[in-house]
């Protein structure tokens, strides 16, 4: 008998013991989600060009804040961001948006920066009114972007 004639046999003897390893009658126990205690995230709203915070941004901690305003700078600072789509690419994008019943938002890049740019400013605010040190968003957008990092 040659060994490639055994190798099925030896496959199968491998998989037929495994099986008959397995404990009859068990069952995993249920699986439970593990309570982390954080927020669900929840964005803001633009009103009158003016970012207001939702209920769970407004209590998040200064660690957390300035997290989320380092890395919409970095979005911000994106080479990415910056290029404007072609014409016919938002009008595509806006009109399969309204034909499926999606959003519409991140079509218009101006508006997009704008509402980012003002989301910056309410953080800042957010971490002004909680004594935390504040970020100089103006000079942060005017550093060149920085490299891709590698891990």
């Amino acid at each position: 008998m040659s060994h490639r004639s055994l190798l099925p046999v030896a496959a199968a003897a491998l998989i037929l013991g495994a099986c008959a390893a397995a404990m009859p009658g068990y069952s995993p126990p249920p699986f439970k989600e593990k309570k982390t205690g954080k927020l669900p995230q929840s964005s803001g709203e633009m009103a009158d060009g003016r970012y207001e915070l939702s209920e769970t941004e407004k209590q998040r901690d200064c660690k957390h804040i300035r997290g989320s305003i380092e890395i919409a700078i970095a979005r911000l600072k994106d080479p990415a961001f910056r290029v404007e789509p072609s014409q016919l690419s938002s009008t595509l994008q806006s009109g399969s948006a309204t034909l499926s019943g999606g959003s519409a938002r991140g079509s218009d890049r101006q508006a997009e920066y704008a509402r980012e740019r003002a989301r910056l400013d309410a953080y800042n605010r957010l971490l002004a009114s909680k004594n935390c040190k504040t970020v100089d968003i103006e000079a942060e957008l005017a550093k060149p972007p920085e490299p891709p990092k590698r891990y």
